[in-house]
């Protein structure tokens, strides 16, 4: 399942339109794009037994913290992402995915038959990078350390 959600604040350009467009176009009947936003039973389920790809542009995520990242690893799956970004840092920090060189569909292929061939101890780290990052991420943390500083 994909999930392609409605488009926020005119954040897609032609370019993710057209794509969004062809992926729905292809007919492949294993391929289930969900273009609305899913319930939080059906978001949970996209993780169970997945390999999440994150591969957005590193500029833009570059010091930005991913809550798809985050939600992956809480479910244990593991994650493969771009170089330069807070993802792939988290990946490599947790060894609980891997960082592809360049978005071309042999090297994404090639990534994704890597995480299924260690697919449970990949998932096994990625679920324990998610229980350090949901409690590093926490606003309860940041709220105590605020305190315990003042």
């Amino acid at each position: 399942m994909m999930q392609t959600s409605a488009e926020q604040a005119g954040k897609y350009d032609a370019s993710v339109r057209a794509d969004l467009a062809r992926l729905e176009g292809i007919g492949y009947p294993q391929l289930d794009i969900r273009g609305t936003t899913l319930s939080p039973d059906e978001y949970a389920d996209l993780f169970k037994g997945a390999v999440c790809l994150q591969l957005y542009d590193a500029q833009a995520f570059a010091d930005r913290i991913s809550g798809v990242t985050l939600d992956a690893f809480s479910h244990g799956s593991p994650v493969i992402s771009t170089p330069g970004s807070w993802i792939a840092r988290m990946v490599e920090r947790f060894d609980a995915g891997s960082v592809v060189p360049d978005t071309s569909p042999e090297t994404v292929l090639a990534a994704v038959q890597q995480q299924i061939a260690g697919y449970g101890a990949l998932a096994a780290r990625a679920a324990a990078a998610g229980a350090v990052l949901q409690e590093e991420n926490s606003a309860q943390t940041l709220f105590d350390l605020l305190t315990t500083r003042a």
